[in-house]
């Protein structure tokens, strides 16, 4: 999960709140998806997997980080909004994920709220498994948002192992700590850089697994 910096609300977001504030219609999702998807860098703001670039795609759902059914008063502010993926829609609610699994469930921490950064709660094991020593966040992102269904597990697998078998062949050649500090740190950079707007799928994953290794030569 990465953390997400909101950015101003669309124009016409505004403009409808002070008009219709309770009318919700498809023209203001499209503006709105818009700009989620720009802000979160077309990735879904639970598991991180990418999101189709066209607002008028069906392949995202606007997730009301506080649900639009307990509270209402809230369904047209911009700081409850995040852009998930379709999270498996359809499928049984066991294989559901991200918004489609949470429904109308509660979680503890948004991805936007960066008083508590989520990225320093999360972690992932070799086998793409996502947890937390946070015994609250760690049942949530099971029960909650069930991330740890079998593709997922094996999509974060694949790049935890890609970014450590690069480490370990790459590294090597750089004879000193500094010289391995600035390596690893560069390597960083990529995956938390934008490329055309858009990050890299599961880009936090390969952060870990770098931030792993410069802790270990720090």
């Amino acid at each position: 999960m990465k953390a997400i910096t909101k950015g101003n609300e669309p124009i016409s977001l505004t403009q409808h709140r002070a008009n219709q504030p309770a009318f919700y219609n498809n023209l203001l999702k499209d503006d709105t998806r818009a700009s989620l998807l720009t802000e979160q860098g077309h990735i879904c703001c639970y598991c991180m997997r990418r999101i189709p670039e066209s607002g008028k795609t069906p392949g995202s759902k606007i997730e009301h980080f506080l649900c639009q059914d307990n509270h209402s008063d809230e369904e047209l502010t911009y700081g409850n909004m995040l852009l998930a993926c379709l999270g498996y829609e359809g499928s049984p609610k066991r294989l559901q994920t991200c918004d489609s699994k949470k429904g109308n469930l509660s979680l503890t921490y948004s991805p936007s709220n960066l008083a508590r950064n989520i990225e320093d709660l999360i972690k992932y094991k070799p086998n793409g498994e996502i947890y937390s020593s946070d015994e609250i966040l760690n049942t949530e992102l099971e029960t909650v948002l069930n991330l740890n269904v079998k593709q997922l597990k094996e999509n974060r697998r694949v790049v935890y192992e890609t970014v450590q078998n690069r480490i370990r062949n790459k590294v090597k050649q750089h004879k000193t700590n500094t010289l391995q500090k600035r390596f690893l740190e560069s390597e960083k950079r990529k995956w938390l850089n934008l490329d055309n707007g858009k990050y890299t799928e599961f880009c936090m994953v390969g952060v870990f697994v770098i931030d792993k290794k410069l802790k270990r030569i720090a």
